[in-house]
């Protein structure tokens, strides 16, 4: 080996000794403290409020740990299939506990590591807040859901975590900020208002920790209020504290939202009426959501599966067309019933891309009478290249107009409806 070849080895392997060092700093940092032990924040007439990233230390982080993000701090700490959402969020930073393992209910749960209903046992961030006014104070909590496997923290105090303090739960709201004061019970997943408190005992400085329930949970702010009925709205009110506070993070723009392919097709023509495959059930069912707009067969536990739900549309004929999604190994088999009577059955055609969407993959009954209250059914096969197996991956039901259900079917990357 010459001269030049082993210099020019060595210095590629320092560039890439030094960019793994960079991005392990990069990521410890965005788990670092932004404000100091010293810093206080002050309840004033019954109410404190606390900007989430503003903790002054973590504990219980060997398996998860907290995240900063913002406008240019994106962590990459493993699995986490969000997007950035810092648009909305108060003072434009928020806080993540990643890696993000369990996204969907199919992905494996794993107490001690992406779960932990035990509060206090994991990635915990605390909070210094002296409090003027002794007494109970409810605890909202302002965060980011995007599914049922990322709604629920734990909230403590002075190391101790009361019962009243456990499974602060969201179920309304996803996909935005959204404020909660929910707990979650046996008997109410959704929660019970009103039943996420904190008793302060004695006036003074009291330590305030939030602990990890579900990893992939985004927390944005949380305050303290003595009233009750008390709801925040928007970024909730004013953060005070003793000392000054970092400034506000570069805003963002509001994101651009490009509607989805099932949508672009539903939206085509006025008159048309649409189901999108994740409004069907999945619990039960052996379907799992797939990402935000498809349902699929995780064919490592299941080969087929069965959903239903009813039309509530107007009575009448249609031309139903279904929306599938192409897959590179294997063509699924998707059947259509109509209260238990067969409609029809499609096997999207095989693409060469790991997944596709597009007219190649959408299937078309024509004058299909309906009635509102009808029971419609999905049943769906995997299929299999002989090596690995697909997952029967859709999008929903389009109901057209008779006579236009081809052009739907046909639908392109734009459409014209004349």
């Amino acid at each position: 080996m010459n001269y030049l070849k082993m210099k020019f080895i060595r210095a590629l392997m320092l560039m890439l000794s030094f960019s793994a060092f960079f991005v392990k700093a990069q990521e410890a940092n965005l788990t670092n403290a932004i404000v100091g032990e010293d810093v206080v924040f002050e309840e004033k007439a019954g109410l404190v409020a606390v900007e989430a990233e503003y903790f002054y230390k973590q504990s219980r982080t060997d398996i998860r740990q907290w995240y900063r993000s913002s406008k240019f701090e994106e962590p990459k700490a493993g699995r986490d299939e969000d997007t950035l959402h810092v648009y909305g969020s108060s003072k434009n930073a928020y806080i993540e506990i990643l890696p993000d393992t369990r996204v969907t209910h199919d992905d494996p749960l794993v107490r001690g590591e992406n779960f932990s209903d035990i509060p206090g046992m994991m990635a915990t961030v605390h909070y210094k807040i002296k409090f003027t006014n002794p007494g109970r104070y409810y605890v909202w909590a302002r965060a980011m859901s995007t599914g049922g496997e990322d709604n629920g923290v734990h909230v403590g105090l002075n190391g101790q975590w009361p019962e009243h303090g456990q499974r602060l739960q969201w179920c309304i709201g996803r996909n935005r900020w959204t404020w909660s004061s929910k707990q979650r019970t046996k008997e109410v997943h959704c929660g019970i208002p009103y039943a996420i408190y904190l008793d302060i005992e004695k006036p003074g400085v009291h330590d305030v920790q939030f602990s990890m329930r579900e990893d992939g949970f985004e927390f944005d702010k949380f305050l303290l209020t003595k009233d009750k009925y008390y709801k925040p709205e928007g970024k909730g009110p004013e953060v005070l504290a003793n000392a000054m506070l970092p400034a506000a993070y570069a805003s963002v723009p509001a994101p651009v939202i490009r509607k989805n392919y099932f949508q672009l097709v539903a939206e085509a023509l006025p008159e048309n009426k649409s189901i999108a495959a994740q409004k069907f059930p999945s619990v039960g069912t052996d379907f799992y959501t797939h990402g935000k707009n498809w349902m699929a067969i995780n064919p490592n536990t299941h080969k087929e599966a069965t959903t239903s739900t009813a039309f509530n549309f107007e009575s009448g004929k249609y031309d139903i067309v279904f929306i599938g999604v192409g897959e590179n190994d294997g063509r699924s088999t998707f059947q259509l019933l109509v209260n238990g009577k067969e409609v029809g059955t499609y096997h999207p055609q095989p693409t060469e891309n790991m997944f596709e969407e597009g007219k190649d993959f959408n299937a078309l009954w024509k004058n299909i009478e309906l009635k509102k209250g009808d029971k419609l059914t999905v049943h769906a096969k995997v299929g299999t290249d002989g090596k690995e197996f697909c997952r029967a991956r859709w999008a929903g039901l389009v109901f057209a107009p008779v006579g236009k259900g081809e052009k739907i079917q046909n639908f392109p990357s734009t459409f014209d409806p004349n």
